[in-house]
């Protein structure tokens, strides 16, 4: 094994810690959109979303009638998606969220073993239709977007709570916009730390930012950046959001390298007051870092893609995982890289020496 895999290896070996991600809960139904049918069993679907986006324009003075075929129903959100990431590398998450009323949904089951899975309720539902280069999610947000932070003290009792977060070493709050009490939320996580010993990070998904106002936006920042100090915050976003982030506080928008966009991330950082922001795309990784300052990673397009939603998802839980380490920042990115690449492959995430095999295959690791 070179030197250069045998850090990766080490990493593997000797990962650990305790990840806390809240508390969102999807089921997904996911559909592709049949293009040309042969006969009963034999079509051609949709593969690129443009298609999709030049018919409903086509259309846009009468109507569009598709046909949907079911590929999967299964589990969806910020938490599952990336926790899965890390049970499947060993730890074993806390993931509080929406999994289930009565009892926990068919789609959650496989990860009661292998996740601390803590349901709070039944989950939203997410239709997506996806396609060779894309998705589209529409969610019914009701359950999610009802949940606020009265329901965690009245679910756990202030003695559980505490329990809950003690001894994380990082805590993750996702889907910002589909989350309506996510202010709330945020400040309850953190009074849980006046009195306990907080997290080593902090880690944001916050989905789509155009689904937000301004003024809402900047007030989460402003909000999350007042404890920057106390728990190094990170922010992820995929390259759309990155640009949206830009546009709302006033970077100049970059070419689409992975060194321009890793220097518009540094003035952003600066900007918005946060230690890390990192970037995903379908082609590298990057990300600006307080102490490390700035590293991308090159990521080969995958071909043969078998999934694409929870990609990002996959890459957040990647860099979380690495994140416990002393790995450097480009190799979080190398590491976060390899998992999305093969999540899209496989539609599951790697487990250890999935992932460095994975590892060794890229061009730039």
């Amino acid at each position: 094994m070179s030197n250069k895999m045998k850090k990766y290896a080490d990493f593997l070996h000797n990962l650990k810690g305790k990840i806390l991600l809240g508390c969102d809960g999807f089921v997904d139904e996911t559909y592709e959109i049949v293009q040309v049918r042969k006969s009963q069993t034999d079509f051609a679907p949709m593969k690129k979303l443009r298609e999709f986006g030049e018919l409903i324009v086509a259309r846009g003075d009468g109507g569009v009638g598709v046909e949907l075929v079911p590929k999967r129903r299964c589990e969806g959100g910020f938490a599952i998606n990336t926790g899965r990431v890390a049970a499947l590398l060993g730890l074993k998450p806390r993931l509080p969220g929406l999994y289930g009323g009565q009892s926990i949904d068919p789609a959650y089951v496989q990860f009661e073993k292998i996740c601390e899975l803590v349901s709070l309720g039944d989950p939203a539902l997410t239709i997506a239709l996806e396609f060779g280069d894309g998705k589209i999610l529409m969610s019914n947000l009701e359950a999610v977007s009802n949940l606020n932070w009265s329901d965690f003290k009245k679910h756990f009792g202030e003695k559980k709570l505490q329990e809950l977060f003690a001894d994380v070493d990082i805590l993750g709050l996702g889907y910002w916009s589909l989350t309506a009490n996510f202010d709330d939320l945020f400040k309850g996580f953190m009074e849980q730390y006046t009195s306990i010993t907080p997290p080593r990070r902090m880690f944001f998904d916050f989905a789509d930012i155009k689904k937000k106002s301004s003024e809402s936006f900047i007030k989460s920042l402003e909000l999350i950046k007042s404890f920057n100090s106390k728990i190094p915050m990170t922010f992820s976003m995929n390259e759309h959001e990155a640009l949206e982030l830009f546009s709302r506080i006033g970077v100049e928008r970059p070419e689409l390298t992975p060194t321009a966009i890793a220097s518009a991330l540094t003035v952003a950082r600066k900007k918005i007051g946060f230690d890390e922001l990192v970037v995903h795309t379908s082609e590298f990784g990057c990300a600006s870092n307080t102490t490390e300052g700035e590293a991308h990673a090159i990521q080969e397009r995958q071909t043969n893609v078998i999934r694409l939603a929870g990609a990002g998802d996959s890459f957040n839980g990647g860099f979380l995982c690495a994140s416990l380490s002393d790995l450097p920042l480009k190799e979080r990115l190398v590491v976060a890289n390899a998992v999305t690449a093969f999540f899209v492959t496989h539609a599951t995430p790697p487990n250890k020496e999935e992932l460095l095999a994975q590892i060794e295959k890229a061009s730039d690791n």
